[in-house]
């Protein structure tokens, strides 16, 4: 969508035309689901984190001025969704365990290599469910969702220089955490 398209859509949406809306919430939920699942881990959570961002979505929309692209505005309400609601659970952040979230069966039927790819992203995940939240927010955005360090300052109201530092510093506290699982697993050696 141009950027024109894209500016006349958002004024129909305020002004409450739902197929503007609808289109909209296309733009976004690809992305959306993607973000979103980082952080709840299972598709029904997901689902209703997106859900509760689109419906914040609606009503913030007259709050959109444009200053930042709209899928970063949408960004920033989708994550602000998905850490109240991990907030609220006031446990281990609503992580599925891993024999849930990896089929067993997919082992057993995978070859060798196959098997160790699983458990080091298995691995992978654990570490970054261990970072504080600020870290863990930089890294899944920029490692896994590709967003730029001035998309990054954006959602997370920060200079870019400030992204920066604070991505190395998560990764640098990735790096050890996985550094402690191989101590522990030989998952990493082929």
């Amino acid at each position: 969508m141009a950027d024109f398209d894209l500016k006349r859509t958002i004024e129909l949406a305020k002004k409450g035309d739902e197929e503007a809306f609808s289109s909209l919430i296309c733009r976004v939920q690809n992305s959306a689901y993607s973000i979103a699942y980082r952080y709840m881990e299972n598709d029904a959570d997901t689902r209703d984190a997106m859900q509760e961002a689109f419906i914040k979505m609606y009503r913030n929309l007259g709050s959109f001025k444009g200053d930042s692209s709209f899928e970063t505005w949408f960004t920033r309400i989708l994550i602000n969704c998905c850490l109240d609601e991990l907030r609220k659970r006031k446990s281990s952040p609503g992580w599925e365990d891993i024999d849930d979230h990896y089929d067993l069966a997919d082992h057993e039927a995978g070859t060798e290599e196959q098997v160790l790819k699983k458990e080091r992203q298995r691995a992978v995940t654990e570490a970054i469910r261990q970072l504080p939240e600020e870290a863990r927010n930089i890294i899944i955005l920029r490692e896994f969702r590709g967003l730029s360090y001035e998309q990054l300052a954006d959602v997370l109201d920060l200079e870019p220089g400030t992204v920066k530092s604070r991505l190395n510093r998560a990764k640098q506290k990735l790096k050890e955490i996985l550094s402690e699982s191989l101590e522990q697993n030989s998952i990493w050696d082929v």
